[in-house]
């Protein structure tokens, strides 16, 4: 007992429990189950991006690659731009989409799917599968399929289920229904709807990769079994969308005939068709097909550039050969030739990487370029232009060439402290080189000099605001000195990043693109950018975040409103700008209010209506009126209408209390996708009256008996 009152013994054995525990929550944690327990299902024959896969009874999500073996009970995920195909030992194919997950089972001899979220198809036919079914369980409904092919999109809302081979038995709220091939069944929370489309989806196809190197493609959306007579009356719809419960339409257009062609930029879309059925008059659906546009830049070769000499005295050169990073590619190839057309290959290597060095070239002229390869299917091999590059031995010694800082550079003073590197052209004419700074351009007052074996040199003791020169010196194997030309730069005060424009709280007017030019002032010396733009002005979540080269930015939004923007220099110390907030309306003049006037006070005892007139706005398609009860601590809306026309009668004066009212009035009108936009409003307050009721006053004098 005396040890518990001892304080080192106490802190010792708290300190061994805390690594314990620490220990046991870290093994937990990253504890893999032993997949030699649970038999192999099926292999992951194809992989897009981020594909995960946790184990059955873990808690932690691992990478899965090509070709890994699933064991019984693996949950498979995938995100965003993410797809994989799963092959069953049985033959099964089960093509996962992207942002879906699904848990296997084969537990029971039959293959269970618990389908908790996504899009995902399984392909059975032909397959010799025997007695052994199928049984996909999505919430509370339950798909059972014995061969054939299926396909599944589920979000909070509905189920979608297309059998494209075989039948399907769907069982949801203890009613089956039947699927029969190139059925669709559309389950929402008002039952189960089984049938066939009207339309069939064509173009662009399921899953289809598109691919863009200007960042924008015009896509031609299809439809097959359009019937002049009977689409018309059916009134199909394209809606197109980032989501695949359609929360939020990008397009939603009336169709006048089968095929329409529409741009849109890089991203992931879904796409369907949204109609009224002949036959029954109720709303239906098409299925819903998912495509990518996908951003596939042109490959080019950036270093060396074509016509470029590289020069050398004693040693073979070593020729680095730089590239640009495509996303889509995982393989490069460099191919270096006597002639262009590439018929006298030197040298060809493969990497990975964005650059590759060589150091066997000799003196000569050369061809080269890169060859790009994909492990994604569907994407063809990509190749850049050809570029030329002479090797040449030098007769003569030239002096050193300076890079960096370049010539009339302008630095803030507080980064010379840390980040100030000078840097030359290394030549192996030169065993070493003089380093010299100085305040005036003939190097009379040097303020320091070094002797180095390197072509850089870091100052660490930073630099006050002034203008400099600095030179190089190499000094060759017989002692000769070269001088290099002498590079002036300038050292000034720190300077803050800056936003021009939109001005602080500014209502910017857009037309139809809903454009707004962001610019900021450029920093000096550096041209990289961050810009971030929300709706929030904590920045919780963000609409844009990206690096931008230069000093503005082509904000678009589908949105109007007030956003909040800021821009971080990307170059050096981190400097960011304060956050600004404009607002984003509609250049479409809002109607001018006529009645009820400002501040004017009606009286309802007299009148069982309220009339509303404002003046008409050209070219709009019709008018938003609000009536909003701004009495209370909490305004209140009493009236939302769309209306045609330039005046509303409200006959529901029951609605009314006495006090204080505003009205709003905006304008409607149609942009050039054919969706309808709405302008700010003109507001104006008035006051709901009735007059004080006195008490009579009994005039008959005396009193008045009754018998």
């Amino acid at each position: 007992m005396r040890l518990l009152n001892d304080t080192k013994f106490v802190v010792t054995g708290l300190l061994l429990l805390i690594l314990l525990f620490s220990f046991l929550l870290y093994s937990n944690l990253n504890f893999r189950a032993n997949d030699s327990t649970e038999p192999t299902i099926g292999v992951i024959t194809f992989k897009n991006k981020t594909v995960l896969r946790k184990y059955n009874d873990a808690v932690v999500w691992d990478l899965i690659e090509s070709k890994t073996e699933v064991k019984n009970r693996d949950t498979i995920r995938t995100e965003g731009l993410s797809d994989a195909i799963l092959t069953l030992n049985d033959g099964t194919k089960i093509n996962i989409s992207e942002n879906s997950m699904i848990l296997l089972d084969i537990s029971d001899k039959n293959i269970n799917i618990n389908f908790a979220y996504g899009s995902f198809e399984a392909a059975r036919e032909g397959v010799v599968s025997g007695d052994m079914k199928m049984n996909i369980t999505a919430g509370d409904k339950t798909v059972e399929v014995s061969s054939g092919d299926i396909k599944l999109d589920k979000t909070k809302s509905e189920l979608n289920i297309k059998v494209d081979q075989g039948e399907a038995k769907l069982t949801s709220n203890g009613k089956e229904e039947k699927i029969g091939k190139d059925q669709v069944a559309n389950v929402t929370d008002s039952g189960v709807k089984v049938g066939k489309q009207l339309f069939r989806l064509v173009t662009p196809e399921d899953r289809k990769n598109v691919f863009s190197e200007s960042g924008q493609e015009r896509i031609n959306f299809s439809l097959a079994g359009w019937n002049n007579d009977t689409s018309k009356r059916s009134n199909p719809i394209l809606e197109v969308s980032l989501f695949p419960d359609f929360s939020k339409s990008l397009i939603r257009e009336k169709l006048s005939s089968a095929t329409v062609s529409k741009k849109l930029d890089v991203g992931s879309y879904y796409w369907r068709v949204s109609y009224t059925d002949p036959s029954s008059q109720t709303k239906a659906v098409t299925e819903v097909y998912q495509f990518r546009i996908l951003s596939d830049p042109s490959l080019k070769l950036l270093s060396p550039r074509n016509g470029e000499v590289i020069s050398f005295s004693h040693e073979i050169p070593v020729i680095r050969f730089v590239w640009n990073l495509l996303d889509l590619y995982s393989s490069y190839t460099v191919q270096i030739a006597r002639d262009n057309g590439f018929t006298d290959i030197v040298t060809l290597k493969q990497t990975q990487n964005q650059s590759l060095a060589f150091d066997n070239l000799k003196e000569g002229t050369y061809f080269a370029k890169i060859k790009a390869k994909s492990s994604l299917q569907g994407i063809d091999e990509k190749t850049s232009s050809v570029v030329s590059f002479q090797i040449l031995k030098k007769t003569n010694t030239t002096p050193p060439e300076l890079l960096e800082p370049n010539k009339g550079k302008v630095i803030a003073e507080e980064l010379t402290k840390s980040q100030l590197f000078f840097s030359w052209k290394d030549d192996k004419d030169f065993d070493s080189y003089q380093w010299e700074l100085s305040s005036d351009s003939n190097f009379n007052s040097i303020l320091q000099s070094e002797k180095l074996k390197n072509n850089f040199f870091k100052l660490s003791n930073g630099l006050r605001i002034g203008t400099y020169f600095w030179r190089v010196k190499g000094k060759s194997n017989g002692g000769q000195s070269f001088d290099s030309k002498p590079y002036q730069f300038t050292v000034i005060a720190k300077e803050e990043m800056e936003l021009i424009s939109p001005n602080q709280g500014a209502e910017v007017e857009v037309d139809d693109r809903n454009l707004v030019i962001l610019k900021w002032k450029k920093l000096t010396g550096k041209s990289n950018y961050e810009i971030e733009v929300s709706k929030q002005s904590d920045f919780a979540t963000t609409i844009v975040k990206e690096n931008v080269v230069g000093n503005y930015y082509e904000f678009k939004s589908k949105e109007y409103g007030r956003f909040y923007w800021r821009v971080k220099s990307l170059e050096g110390e981190s400097n960011v700008s304060v956050t600004r907030n404009f607002q984003m309306v509609s250049n479409v003049e809002p109607p001018n209010l006529l009645s009820p006037t400002r501040n004017e006070t009606i009286d309802l005892f007299t009148k069982n209506y309220i009339s509303f007139s404002w003046k008409p706005v050209e070219k709009v398609s019709a008018y938003r009126l609000k009536l909003i009860d701004v009495s209370g601590i909490k305004e209140k809306i009493i009236l939302n209408e769309r209306i045609s026309t330039n005046k509303f009668q409200m006959n529901e004066i029951q609605k009314l209390n006495v006090g204080r009212f505003r009205w709003e009035v905006s304008s409607l009108y149609k942009v050039s996708d054919g969706s309808e936009k709405e302008s700010v409003s003109n507001k104006q307050d008035f006051f709901i009256s009735v007059p004080e009721l006195k008490v009579p006053k009994i005039l008959t004098p005396g009193t008045l008996y009754v018998e």
